[in-house]
């Protein structure tokens, strides 16, 4: 008789304790997750954009063309700037759903602000001449700053975080191949800068997420 009032009051106690995390009293909740808007990503970016070829006369050309030196470099930036932006909001998009934090534009959502201010620099490491080719060899690092802003339908900001990206410890190590006689360089910088934007996505997130998961963001609503 005792065992068997006993295996009913344990039956009891998990019915209870399952009946408990259902409502929320052990963590859980039954709130809605706030809902996000995610604001355009403001990026300011400084690259290294390699002139092509080792001619003087070609790379003079390149200067002084209706392109020019700097509609060359504005246009890898921008190239850089819109690619870092895309997949930074496409790996939020993907992390708030997974948190099942909606994303919609309304009167009562959460403005989330992302800002990056980037440079990437070159360091040469070694300069040889092999077999026609004059090859450059080095490292790529970054420096700079992330910062997103939360914001209450209000304006107000709720939460608010930076991080270092020379912290982040982004490298890359770039090669460029020159012929000695005419002929365009063979340069892997743009495919090492795009390595470093994945690295950098990814490094974002995992530093964040915590702040902007489901329950802080009820927790941040609350306190509100």
């Amino acid at each position: 008789m005792n065992i068997s009032i006993k295996h009913s009051a344990v039956l009891i106690s998990l019915l209870f304790t399952a009946q408990c995390w259902a409502q929320g009293l052990f963590g859980g909740s039954d709130t809605p997750a706030p809902h996000i808007t995610l604001a355009h990503t403001k990026i300011a970016a400084d690259i290294p954009t390699p002139l092509q070829g080792n001619d003087f006369d070609a790379l003079l050309a390149q200067a002084t063309s209706a392109e020019g030196l700097s509609a060359t470099r504005e246009k890898a930036i921008t190239a850089f700037s819109d690619q870092l932006r895309t997949k930074l909001e496409a790996a939020l998009r993907e992390f708030f759903v997974d948190e099942e934090v909606p994303l919609v534009t309304d009167n009562t959502s959460l403005t989330l602000q992302n800002s990056i201010n980037i440079s990437i620099v070159k360091q040469l490491s070694g300069l040889k001449n092999r077999s026609g080719y004059e090859v450059e060899r080095g490292n790529l690092s970054a420096s700079g700053d992330y910062q997103f802003l939360l914001n209450a339908p209000s304006g107000e900001v709720l939460a608010a975080k930076r991080l270092d990206i020379a912290d982040l410890r982004l490298k890359g190590n770039y090669q460029i191949k020159t012929p000695l006689g005419a002929g365009e360089a063979e340069d892997n910088t743009d495919a090492q800068l795009e390595k470093m934007i994945d690295t950098l996505v990814d490094r974002i997130i995992d530093r964040i997420e915590d702040d902007l998961e489901a329950d802080s963001l009820r927790d941040l609503v609350g306190r509100g």
